[in-house]
């Protein structure tokens, strides 16, 4: 069991600072060492956490020009927003997630970037997953009591993104369902066969992300390779992806366990010396 989780961490991290859906290696190595190094680390979010956000106060702007991050790299692109996403989940929303797309226009040139509106979006799903994965494994490692790996070295030269627009790999817009959340998917129908044949993905496991709005990983969907990435990793360290939908239902219909139960049950199953996975 630890050896695959180790395995399956390094994939995870070999992935997030190379090229991704629309991002380039260096712009993802840089935002990836910035998560990496702030989870539960950066003093600055710290004590920020400890002192409150003033009333009123737009958190991505008071996060930008009021805490003094413990900043690793000199990147000029999103670090700060970095360090709000593994630090301070409870902060996020609709209006941080719309201030990440603009600043994505703002580093792009704006209107002279040739990017549309959901190519933003998309470019805004690919940090979070990438600060998502990073806060993963150091989680997962603080949690195991594991020695925490160090991030692979970035590509020399910088490596470009596999897409140009969202149009490369999808034959639709995104789609954004209010009434379950203010974020946009991408269904698993307008996701490329190309795509999926070209870089190995499973569409019968990328639909539980895709196909599934109301699911708690409907979101990742809008950057597709960085989406498997993610699934690959919940895989191994969660639980089997074909075993999802029924776990998730609470109860389910062939266990007497409630969801807090379960996961009570999960969490002493995966220490284990030995297990199924």
């Amino acid at each position: 069991r630890k050896k695959n989780c180790e395995a399956c961490i390094q994939q995870v991290l070999r992935a997030v600072v190379g090229p991704g859906d629309l991002l380039s290696s260096d712009l993802r190595a840089d935002f990836a060492a910035e998560a990496y190094a702030a989870w539960g680390e950066c003093r600055g979010c710290i004590r920020a956490k400890l002192q409150g956000v003033p009333n009123g106060e737009n958190f991505a702007t008071y996060n930008q020009q009021e805490i003094e991050h413990d900043f690793v790299t000199t990147s000029p692109c999103h670090r700060d927003l970095a360090h709000a996403i593994v630090n301070r989940q409870q902060k996020l929303g609709e209006t941080f997630f719309n201030t990440m797309v603009e600043r994505l226009k703002e580093f792009h040139g704006n209107g002279s970037s040739g990017y549309s509106e959901d190519d933003f979006k998309a470019m805004a799903v690919e940090l979070n997953l990438i600060a998502a994965l990073c806060a993963g494994v150091r989680a997962f490692c603080a949690a195991s009591n594991l020695e925490v790996p160090q991030l692979p070295a970035k590509p020399v030269p910088c490596a470009p993104a596999h897409f140009k627009s969202i149009s490369e790999y999808s034959n639709g817009p995104l789609r954004t369902m209010k009434s379950v959340a203010w974020g946009p998917y991408l269904p698993m129908s307008q996701l490329r066969e190309e795509v999926t044949n070209r870089f190995g993905i499973d569409r019968f496991l990328m639909s539980f992300a895709g196909d599934k709005p109301t699911g708690p990983t409907s979101k990742a969907s809008a950057a597709p390779l960085t989406c498997w990435e993610f699934l690959k990793f919940m895989d191994v360290m969660y639980v089997p992806i074909v075993e999802a939908p029924r776990f998730l239902k609470v109860p389910g219909t062939d266990r007497t366990l409630n969801r807090g139960q379960l996961e009570i049950a999960a969490a002493e199953y995966t220490t284990g010396k030995s297990c199924n996975f």
